[in-house]
């Protein structure tokens, strides 16, 4: 169909209304179809048609709220979200704060688990709102984490934008380090637990004979391909969690606490970077973070000084900052990297207690391990043409044998924790929400004084200080460890 002389100066007319907004789509509908020259019938459908187009094309960005396009098939309600926050939060990193505070002291201990919590809450919300402000560039309901940065890699220095696709890989890269990392601290952790119950009854066995043991059950279960037979299983593991939790406490403030000045002491600034690890662990989840901005029902709500996000924060720092004071002034120097490992080895709840963590991660293994899995699938499933079938029983078969080699080489728990937290989470959490912030707000959009830009700056130095200091320290004590040849006493003996 050949258009008029009139469309196309309709159509032209369009154009100007992207900048002429609502006046020019006015004049347009009133004078445009109705003028001396109007069109045909079929034209005018046409001009209609060509008017919405550009008139949803040419929507502000600073108008668009990426929220109010976001389709969620079933939206979590504000107290669900909360629940599955507080949920994701306690794991093995949560029982291992006794251990960081031992490393600072009582008084740094503590306020370097709030300084930390504060720190680490504060740059999960500028990533969040970095997202957000890539939705609106981009006109999405919702971006990715790697998606999201190689755009606002894309959009800031030109020196930096080639490297885009690489920060696009980089971000996979240590989401999926953090994910073989916490199934290998689970090996671990399970194993250290299960052995002190059987060294009670005299069945002994070495920490590295039971992570083989776990091995080919996890295996098994890592085959499962539907998420939704491992809902009732995660849910089961978290009342187990919930169980273990309360038993740790009894033990905590069943007796009066002793506190010297030996507990006030620092162990040296070599222990803070394995510190800040080891509380960047127990603290952040990003994945899980995103997941549950994206699935909320009304997601403006969860960030904010009073957001969601925030009050959450502050409940799961207040309990590990307690449990970290309460377990290091009970137990002191004898502390061990893991506080269900102080409980009595004699007593039926201490008992009941390690056995419940201890069943808890193992049946959580799967879930974590299924991240990491749906990661890599999702980049080489469209590039597969045959051998599907093999190829995907290949990599769920590496995704368990990857963190077993890790946990028999060194099943070192705490310096485990400070490798991971340091390594991964320092960058996720840390150093790539700075540089993201940093990219959107060039080159001129920094506020008074550059403001943000040398907030952004303090960010990513602070982080990747963190990284390199960490993981140097934490392979450090895992040489250490491997080095040793006395193994550890269980609590008790002599």
């Amino acid at each position: 169909m050949i258009l008029s002389k009139n469309i196309f100066q309709y159509m032209v007319g369009m154009v100007d209304l992207i900048g002429g907004g609502e006046f020019s789509l006015s004049w347009y509908c009133l004078h445009g179809l109705h003028g001396p020259h109007s069109p045909s019938s079929i034209d005018s459908i046409i001009v209609i048609i060509t008017t919405y187009l550009f008139y949803v094309a040419g929507e502000n960005e600073e108008n668009y709220d990426p929220h109010a396009h976001r389709k969620v098939p079933k939206p979590t309600t504000y107290g669900e979200t909360m629940m599955h926050m507080l949920k994701g939060s306690m794991g093995a990193g949560m029982l291992a704060m006794p251990d960081a505070v031992r490393r600072m002291g009582i008084i740094m201990g503590a306020i370097g688990i709030i300084s930390i919590g504060l720190f680490s809450t504060y740059c999960i919300q500028l990533l969040v709102y970095a997202e957000y402000k890539v939705c609106k560039k981009m006109k999405r309901g919702y971006v990715k984490f790697p998606k999201g940065m190689k755009v606002a890699i894309q959009s800031g220095p030109e020196c930096m934008r080639w490297s885009g696709v690489l920060f696009y890989q980089l971000v996979d890269i240590f989401l999926i380090m953090w994910q073989i990392g916490v199934c290998a601290i689970y090996f671990v952790f399970v194993s250290e637990n299960v052995k002190q119950v059987l060294d009670f009854y005299g069945i002994e066995y070495s920490v590295r004979f039971l992570i083989c043991c776990c091995f080919p059950i996890l295996l098994v279960l890592s085959w499962v391909k539907d998420l939704k037979f491992l809902s009732p299983i995660s849910s089961f593991s978290n009342v187990l969690i919930g169980l273990g939790l309360i038993l740790v406490f009894f033990y905590l403030i069943q007796e009066e606490l002793i506190v010297d000045d030996e507990k006030y002491r620092s162990q040296g600034i070599e222990e803070f970077p394995v510190f800040v690890g080891i509380t960047l662990f127990a603290l952040e989840a990003v994945g899980v973070v995103l997941a549950l901005e994206y699935n909320m029902e009304k997601p403006k709500e969860f960030t904010g000084l009073f957001g969601l996000f925030s009050i959450g924060m502050f409940i799961i720092v207040s309990i590990f900052a307690s449990l970290g004071v309460l377990g290091y002034l009970k137990y002191g120097q004898d502390i061990r990297a893991s506080i269900t490992l102080n409980l009595p080895y004699d007593e039926k709840k201490a008992q009941a207690a390690k056995l419940a963590f201890a069943a808890a991660l193992f049946l959580s293994f799967p879930l974590q391990n299924f991240v990491a899995y749906h990661i890599i699938w999702q980049k080489t499933r469209k590039r597969i043409k045959s051998f599907v079938f093999i190829i995907d029983s290949c990599l769920r078969f590496g995704l368990v044998l990857i963190p077993f080699s890790m946990a028999v080489a060194a099943p070192s728990l705490g310096p485990f924790m400070g490798l991971i937290g340091a390594l991964s989470l320092t960058m996720v959490a840390i150093v790539f929400p700075g540089i993201m912030d940093l990219c959107l707000h060039w080159p001129k959009n920094f506020g008074l004084c550059y403001y943000k830009f040398t907030r952004d700056v303090l960010i990513i130095i602070v982080g990747t200080f963190s990284m390199v200091s960490g993981v140097y320290t934490s392979l450090l004590e895992i040489y250490e460890h491997m080095n040793e040849q006395q193994p550890v006493p269980a609590p008790g003996e002599e």
